[in-house]
């Protein structure tokens, strides 16, 4: 029985092996305002992380009528005391920080601490008409929320800065596209009719008449900060029907991406057409991979599940086609991301 300690040894390290593969971790989640001084941007964000902590019950109080469903959570739970890779994400046009939590609780439940913020003034909860247009704006305000994160005491210090990874739905895939390298001209539209230059619906109702061509506060806002889009600390991108195809017409806006990009689309989106979007980004970046599901499978498939009275209320954005089962077309991103990500960080 010589070989007995060793046979224990083997089975003590098999056992725990397959502990830590059965760890299951719950959602940790923290509410936080960043403002971004030099800029005058307050920028809500949400972090959300792995954690053991235990979900204890409260009374339910009277559900208020959302449009979508929400995940279950633990308000500032515990963290374990190891390093985690870290996704940020941007939002569509209109959207908010918990417009793609059905992304969120999957990629946290695998082991990635998520943090989603809301873009000033082209959010849900606070619409500013020139924000609408300011696209080069949000890579800077991702850039300020990562650094803030960061900087943080006890989640930064749980972060791999190594492993940093970006994603982004429709005017958040332009968001990372810009962030990996992609220069967007604005001027490029200036003799073009085209529906490309029609506002978003969720573009906020206003009386005050805009020069988006020639206003002063957006030209200048473009010339300051076009060339600093770039954020080397993210190192792959993860885009769901990205928008503003209009703007990228050469290869020479996209040679700094450097960074591998996934780009996720349907066939169907009549709001960021794939000819003219994802398939034009995959052209243009010589890092890419695409994926597009079939002519069935339209823009807004990529929000969250949707409730019956969101249903009633948004069904623009809440009902598919019949053929289309948005959590098949959720399970089947989440595949691809989780891949994508398991060999880029």
């Amino acid at each position: 029985m010589k070989n007995l300690p060793i046979i224990v040894l083997i089975i003590f390290l098999s056992f725990s092996c397959t502990k830590q593969k059965e760890r299951i971790f719950r959602i940790g989640q923290r509410s936080v305002t960043f403002l971004d001084e030099s800029r005058s941007r307050p920028l809500s964000t949400e972090i959300w992380y792995p954690t053991l902590a235990t979900l204890t019950k409260k009374e339910q109080k009277k559900s208020q009528k959302k449009l979508f469903k929400a995940i279950e959570t633990i308000p500032n739970a515990t963290i374990p005391n190891e390093k985690f890779p870290l996704l940020i994400i941007s939002h569509g046009t209109g959207g908010n920080r918990f417009s793609l939590t059905w992304f969120i609780e999957k990629m946290v439940k695998e082991g990635y601490i998520v943090v989603s913020l809301d873009h000033y003034g082209n959010s849900t909860f606070n619409k500013i008409p020139r924000e609408f247009v300011k696209w080069w704006e949000r890579p800077i305000d991702v850039q300020y929320v990562l650094t803030q994160v960061l900087k943080n005491n006890e989640i930064g210090t749980k972060i791999d800065t190594s492993r940093i990874g970006g994603v982004g739905f429709s005017l958040g895939g332009y968001t990372n596209i810009a962030l990996a390298g992609g220069y967007v001209d604005r001027t490029v539209r200036e003799n073009e009719k085209s529906k490309d230059r029609e506002m978003p619906s969720e573009f906020p109702k206003t009386e005050e008449i805009i020069d988006f061509e020639n206003d002063s506060l957006i030209i200048s806002s473009y010339k300051k900060y076009k060339d600093f889009v770039k954020d080397d600390r993210i190192k792959a991108f993860f885009v769901m029907a990205p928008a503003i195809g209009f703007g990228f017409h050469s290869k020479e806006q996209t040679n700094k991406i450097t960074a591998p990009v996934f780009i996720v689309a349907g066939k169907g989106d009549l709001v960021a057409p794939v000819k003219k979007n994802a398939e034009k980004y995959h052209i243009l970046i010589k890092t890419s991979k695409i994926y597009l599901f079939n002519k069935n499978v339209e823009h807004y498939v990529f929000l969250n599940q949707p409730t019956d009275f969101g249903k009633e209320i948004a069904p623009e954005i809440t009902i598919d086609n019949s053929t289309v089962d948005r959590k098949e077309i959720h399970e089947k991103t989440l595949k691809l991301a989780l891949n994508f990500f398991k060999s880029t960080l």
